[in-house]
């Protein structure tokens, strides 16, 4: 059995971060109130020490969201690029290219929107192989290893978007595939890959988990081995309500101590635009029987074998995003 060790509690943005698409630049810190158009609250990987998790969690900022210096900067320089580009094969072009991995992986995209969380207010579109994808919708796209696919083109964004993507290995490995396709080449049917809406009511879960008050939270999507048998992990996703919505104010526990067969990802995070490490609630995360106290945005990896829970939430002041995600086609 793995050990549990209280780093595997992500509270801070990894430093100097070089994303595998950002052409060799770190990431510059992130500065609350002084948006860019994507800012990342976490980024795991091998660094980080959890040795079987690669994580990406970020926010896609409406426009009226971007510190207005930042906008400026990025019209000169994109104007410049546009010359600079004219020259380029597609080879030399920064950003992300069709790519696969070896690794099955989580792309996801939530909206933000309190009155209807399962619209996206966005427009997106995606490529798996060949085959295009729409996403107009809060959705988990499940992308398995050697699946070719396409960066994010974003045509629409009415308000700013929560995501993450994960894979349960130790860094980012990636094939670039320009002028070839992956594994799954002329297959059709890939929107069978993308998963919305709540599903919740055919999940069938053990006795230790805790039923919640009704109206706490808003149940977004979920997918298994059975909701999408090629699965090889399971999620569930959800938002929390304030108690100004709710009217909640005792403790609400998610969870009793358990402990899986598999690794587990626990994770909170605050929709505060103006400072995204914000939670505006608190959460009561025990493992081996310790609490840990957060009440900013946070993402715990739980080792297969290791007792945890309960989970418990209070004070919540501005929505909060939840999502559970194991190493296992079901939850156990």
């Amino acid at each position: 059995m793995a050990e549990f060790k209280e780093k595997f509690i992500i509270k801070e943005m990894q430093k100097n971060v070089k994303l595998a698409w950002g052409g060799g630049a770190t990431l510059e810190d992130y500065v609350p109130g002084k948006n860019r158009n994507m800012e990342h609250v976490f980024y795991v990987d091998e660094k980080i020490g959890t040795e079987n998790l690669y994580s990406e969690c970020l926010w896609f900022l409406s426009d009226d969201m971007v510190d207005p210096e930042y906008k400026k900067r990025m019209t000169e320089m994109m104007a410049k690029f546009a010359e600079m580009a004219k020259d380029m094969k597609p080879e030399d072009m920064p950003g992300p290219k069709p790519h696969s991995h070896p690794f099955d992986e989580l792309f996801t995209f939530f909206g933000t929107d309190p009155d209807d969380f399962d619209d996206l207010k966005g427009d997106i579109d995606f490529y798996l192989e060949d085959e295009p994808v729409k996403i107009t919708k809060s959705s988990i796209l499940y992308i398995p290893a050697g699946m070719k696919h396409t960066p994010v083109n974003m045509n629409r964004l009415d308000r700013s978007i929560f995501h993450f993507s994960m894979g349960f290995t130790d860094s980012y490995y990636h094939d670039v595939l320009l002028n070839k396709g992956g594994e799954y080449e002329g297959r059709t049917g890939m929107s069978k890959y993308l998963i919305n809406g709540d599903k919740f009511a055919s999940l069938e879960l053990p006795s230790y988990r805790k039923e919640l008050p009704e109206g706490f939270v808003h149940r977004v999507t979920q997918i298994n081995g059975d909701i999408l048998p090629e699965s090889s992990v399971h999620a569930e996703t959800c938002w929390i309500y304030p108690e100004s919505k709710t009217g909640i104010k005792e403790n609400v526990n998610f969870a009793d101590e358990h402990k899986h067969p598999f690794q587990q990802v626990i994770a909170f995070y605050g929709s505060d635009l103006n400072d995204i490490h914000e939670l505006h609630g608190e959460v009561d995360l025990y493992v081996e029987g310790k609490p840990y106290k957060m009440n900013k945005s946070f993402c715990a990896v739980i080792p297969a074998g290791v007792k945890h829970g309960p989970v418990v939430v209070r004070n919540v002041k501005k929505p909060v995003f939840h999502y559970t995600v194991g190493d296992a086609k079901k939850y156990e």
